[in-house]
């Protein structure tokens, strides 16, 4: 496949694959120019691969992962996603190893809205509280620090020069439920405060009278790109779905607009998290 206009939507599949491309040939130490020597290719046909700015063909694939020395598995499951490129939406089961694309898409967002009834989200979690989420999802033991890794990483994109717009909608019941001790919580309580005080930041807490009408059940996460594009993750214990039909995420736009709604004021959310945090300071 050649390279594409500028007006084709760039799919999680095509983005992500482009990024396990560049992914493999950094932890092999190679350049571009190395690279496309060995392939007779010029040096702007791979860095637009790389990219996502071009197709990746199942042949010029094989080639790579011939050169990068991938074989097996890994270079199967590498092979399936070029035919893919194209569908919307993907299933991704998740690997203690290797980078999932939700980093990749956070670092080029603009707006996110992070959507969960019974945790903290990700992004302003402490490493004591991920630990003991990993520990109380059964994560094993040998793959707990790298997922928690892996998950601290993540919180960079607030830090970066461009922001990104994030709001947290969460229910009340993840700010009483005990992970890892009451004084984990307390300090993570504490840090979601002044997380949320960071200018580009809002929390919204959905207090328990309203959540179950509000029909707050399951968690979602919308990430929102300068075009105006969305992707909606849908993540379980061992895999994360990316949503990307425009009709589908609107749904979970409009839900986003509903929990806001049921949510309490700024102010008030900031207050009732300091409550409770109080409140577990004293256990």
């Amino acid at each position: 496949m050649g390279s594409t206009g500028p007006q084709k939507l760039v799919t999680v599949v095509w983005s992500g694959l482009a990024a396990e491309v560049r992914h493999i040939r950094d932890n092999c130490g190679l350049s571009l120019e190395a690279v496309c020597d060995q392939l007779g290719w010029q040096q702007s046909k791979l860095s637009r691969m790389e990219r996502g700015q071009q197709c990746i063909s199942a042949a010029d694939l094989a080639s790579l992962l011939v050169i990068y020395k991938v074989t097996g598995q890994e270079r199967a499951q590498l092979l399936h996603l070029v035919e893919r490129q194209d569908e919307p939406g993907r299933w991704i089961l998740d690997s203690p190893t290797r980078r999932t694309p939700l980093a990749r898409l956070e670092a080029e967002a603009t707006s996110l809205v992070s959507a969960h009834p019974l945790l903290v989200p990700g992004l302003a979690q402490t490493t004591d509280y991920a630990y003991g989420v990993m520990k109380s999802e059964d994560v094993p033991a040998e793959h707990v620090e790298s997922r928690v890794e892996r998950r601290l990483e993540r919180q960079a994109i607030v830090a970066k020069d461009r922001l990104p717009k994030f709001d947290m909608i969460v229910d009340e019941i993840a700010l009483r439920r005990v992970i890892g001790s009451h004084k984990v919580m307390a300090r993570q309580l504490r840090a979601l405060l002044d997380f949320a005080d960071r200018p580009n930041v809002r929390l919204w807490i959905v207090p328990f009278e309203r959540s179950a009408d509000a029909g707050f059940h399951s968690p979602f996460y919308t990430i929102g790109f300068p075009r105006g594009e969305s992707v909606v993750q849908l993540e379980s214990k061992e895999s994360s779905v990316y949503i990307e039909d425009k009709t589908k995420i609107e749904i979970f736009h409009r839900h986003a607009a509903k929990l806001g709604k049921a949510a309490l004021d700024l102010a008030r959310s900031a207050d009732l998290v300091a409550t409770i945090a109080k409140q577990h300071e004293r256990e």
